[in-house]
Parts: structure tokens; C-alpha cells; sequence
């Protein structure tokens, strides 16, 4: 059982110790990898200063943030675009004074009354909505083309074009429909609800933005079943494309309490009614299978849905990661531009083996851990590279440091 989950693997073999010219070399890049986002840690860093890298070969500055700091060390996050199987890459670390104005900020993540604005320079990319009668929610989404990339409806109502069924598919959220048996992943007065409960970090920088929340997961009588810690990373990318990082951590903090077996989950996006299958949409999914008749119940590594945004082709991505429960995940996915990531709705997804049962029970104290990435990109998934940038979040190459010069 995973603990706690971080949203990125500690890539370093140990932490290193600054002391003179260092580099930060790959080891051996097993697969091709996309978009990578890489992280190492060093010791000895100044808290009056922090990290600059330098790309090697070409001596171009690499966009470079401050993950954590502590009184002897530093993590260090950037991205590496490209990544060959069987290559190297090289980076060269040196220390700069700490001040960075906000201004040169590429992410900006602001508090919005009780939810959070996240700009991409001086561009809306998202918001983060806390809504205490239902759940949290991302919306608006700008796709790589800056329109919208998610359904409006029920946030807007009687957009024309959009179908208003399932008013609870709320653009892209976390929830599950049967919790100590309570229905979260409806709506109503009968209906679980997520609450914001503490906010413990909110970042902006030149490579991420992040918010960090705890919220608790209430009966409709108020009553608490369990709470969940949610890490959640903003990435842009080139051409408007962008990454949005999701770990959540589920902890029974009051009592057992059993995940059910129900389609009804959890990890979803509803997609801009122009996306879905219907309209002409195309789902692939990790393992070659296409459709969502073909996809639906299946387990994948990564799905993509792609289709037309006012006359641009655009897809969203939903990539799930080995430290995941139940990795490689199940999807519920339909041809009306919802999917979701969903581990537990097994009597759904295998109705002639009544020996499978999805559902999952925590005793007191136990936690369960889900960590996604989705990808909004132009084209289809074949040309986003989206294979080559699982790799790079499931099995980035590691890193080791070089005190000597080349």
C-alpha cells in the first residue's frame, strides 16, 4: 500500500553535494521519451541562492524552478523536450542570486475568492473551482488552440450545440460513485460532497505552477468519510499544448470505509461536444485498440480522444502512472466525449466472470494513492508524440552528476 504519493519520481541515485562545476547527465534513455519533466536534488545550495541550467551542448538557458528547498538541499524540476533511446543528454548546474521577479514568471496560479486562477503568461489556461454543493473541478480549459477544450454545461447552461445530460460531469474532476455507500460522482441532496478543507500550498514559477488542498469527503448529513490530499501541477508546453499533473491521495481518516464496485468513476474529462466520437471524434487507446466501443472497460496505460475544435484538431490525453492503484487502470468511456480513469467498476467492465470484484476497502488510517497526467495537444495522438511522452512520466531515464568538466 502507497502511503503518500509525490507527483514526480525522485530521479537522482543520491542527493549531491555543490561543490565546484557540476553537470546533471541521463544514464542510459531506454525508449524515446517526449516532453520529460525531470528532477534532481542537490546539497549545498545557499539559501540565498538557487539553480540556472545550461543545456550541452549549444549553451542555451533552460527554464529551471525551485521544487523544494530545505536548509541543505535543493530539488530541482525542468523539461527536456526531446529524448532519444540510447542517447545522452546534459545539463550544467550553476548557482545564481535568488531573485527572480514574478513577473518573469511563465505560470501564474492566483486565488480567485475560494478557487484559483492559473494564467500561462498573461493567458487564462484554468481554473480551479471549489464548490461546496458538489466537487472540485477544473473549468475553463483552453486547448492548444485557446478555445475551449471541455463542455460548458452545467457550469453554462443552454450553450448552443451542447447537450445538457449528466449535469455532474463537471469538465475535469476527481470523484467516485460509491464511497462507504454514498454516491459522490452524482449530484444532488442525496449526493456525497468533496469540500476544500485546508489549502497548504500555492505556487507560481517559470517552468510550473501548483496547488496543493486537502478536502473532505462529506455524507449529505455533513458527516465525514474520508479526506483526500490533491497535488496538482500546471505545465505549458510549446504551441499552447500543456500538461496538467493530478495526484491524489484517499485516506480514511474517520473510520473503514470501501471504494464500490460502480462504473460510476472517477478520473474524468467531459470533452467540448465537438470532440466526441459521434461528431467524429477518435479514441486510441496505449494498446492499439480504437473506439470507445472497443476501449470501454478495458485496461490501458494511457487513452487519448481527439477531434475538432472550431475547426482545429485538438486531443486531450489522459496518461495513468505505474504508481497508480491498479495500474494499468480500466477506462469508462463513451462516445459522447466523456472518459475516465476508473480501477474499481469491474461487475460493469467483466459482466460474465461474477468472480471479478472491483471494490477496494480501507481500514482506518490506510491511504490509497492515483497519479495522472492529461495532455492537451494539437492533431491526433500519433502526431502529439503521445507514446514517446509516457515514457517520459512513466519511465523517465535517471540521472547521475558530473563534478568534472567534459
Amino acid at each position: 500500500m502507497i502511503q503518500k504519493l509525490v507527483l514526480f519520481l525522485s530521479l537522482s541515485a543520491s542527493p549531491t553535494a555543490f561543490a565546484g562545476p557540476l553537470r546533471i547527465v541521463t544514464e542510459k534513455i531506454d525508449a524515446d521519451c517526449a516532453s520529460t519533466v525531470l528532477e534532481f536534488e542537490i546539497r549545498g545550495v545557499p539559501e540565498s541562492r538557487t539553480v540556472a541550467l545550461t543545456r550541452i551542448p549549444g549553451g542555451e538557458g533552460v527554464p529551471c524552478q525551485v521544487k523544494e528547498r530545505s536548509r541543505n538541499s535543493v530539488t530541482i524540476t525542468w523539461m527536456a523536450d526531446a529524448l532519444k533511446k540510447g542517447g545522452e543528454a546534459a545539463w550544467e548546474v550553476d548557482l545564481i542570486k535568488l531573485e527572480q521577479p514574478e513577473k518573469d514568471h511563465r505560470v501564474h496560479v492566483k486565488a480567485a475568492g475560494e478557487d484559483f486562477e492559473v494564467l500561462f503568461g498573461d493567458r487564462l489556461f484554468t481554473r480551479l473551482v471549489h464548490d461546496p454543493q458538489s466537487k472540485p473541478y477544473l473549468f475553463p480549459i483552453l486547448g492548444p488552440n485557446g478555445k475551449l477544450i471541455s463542455r460548458q454545461y452545467p457550469m453554462k447552461a443552454k450553450v448552443q450545440g451542447e447537450d445538457q445530460d449528466h449535469p455532474h460531469h463537471r469538465s475535469l474532476w476527481f470523484t467516485h460513485g460509491e464511497v462507504g455507500g454514498v454516491d459522490f460522482w452524482s449530484e444532488g441532496q442525496k449526493q456525497g460532497r468533496i469540500r476544500k478543507a485546508k489549502v497548504e500550498r500555492v505556487e507560481s514559477g517559470p517552468v510550473f505552477g501548483r496547488t496543493v488542498t486537502v478536502n473532505d469527503w462529506v455524507k449529505p448529513d455533513g458527516t465525514k468519510l474520508l479526506e483526500d490530499r490533491r497535488e496538482i501541477f500546471f505545465y505549458p508546453l510549446e504551441r499552447g499544448e500543456a500538461f496538467i499533473d493530478v495526484a491524489v491521495t484517499l485516506k480514511a481518516t474517520e473510520g473503514d470505509v470501501e471504494l464500490g464496485d460502480t462504473k460510476e468513476g472517477s478520473f474524468g474529462i467531459r470533452l467540448a461536444e465537438s470532440m466526441k466520437e459521434k461528431r467524429g471524434g477518435i479514441v486510441v487507446t496505449s494498446r492499439g485498440v480504437r473506439g470507445t466501443a472497443e476501449a470501454w472497460g478495458r485496461p490501458a496505460e494511457w487513452i487519448d480522444y481527439s477531434g475538432s475544435v472550431e475547426g482545429d484538431t485538438v486531443g486531450v490525453a489522459i496518461l495513468d502512472h505505474p504508481s497508480s492503484f491498479r495500474h494499468p487502470t480500466h477506462w469508462h468511456v463513451r462516445d459522447y466525449g466523456l472518459f475516465a480513469a476508473n480501477p474499481f467498476g469491474y461487475h460493469d467492465f467483466y459482466p460474465k466472470d461474477p468472480t471479478k470484484n472491483g471494490a477496494h476497502k480501507l481500514e482506518k488510517g490506510q491511504s490509497m494513492s492515483f497519479r495522472y497526467r492529461v495532455y492537451f495537444h494539437h492533431g491526433r495522438a500519433e502526431d502529439a508524440r503521445v507514446r514517446e511522452v509516457y515514457e517520459g512520466f512513466a519511465r523517465p531515464p535517471k540521472l547521475q552528476p558530473r563534478t568534472e568538466k567534459a
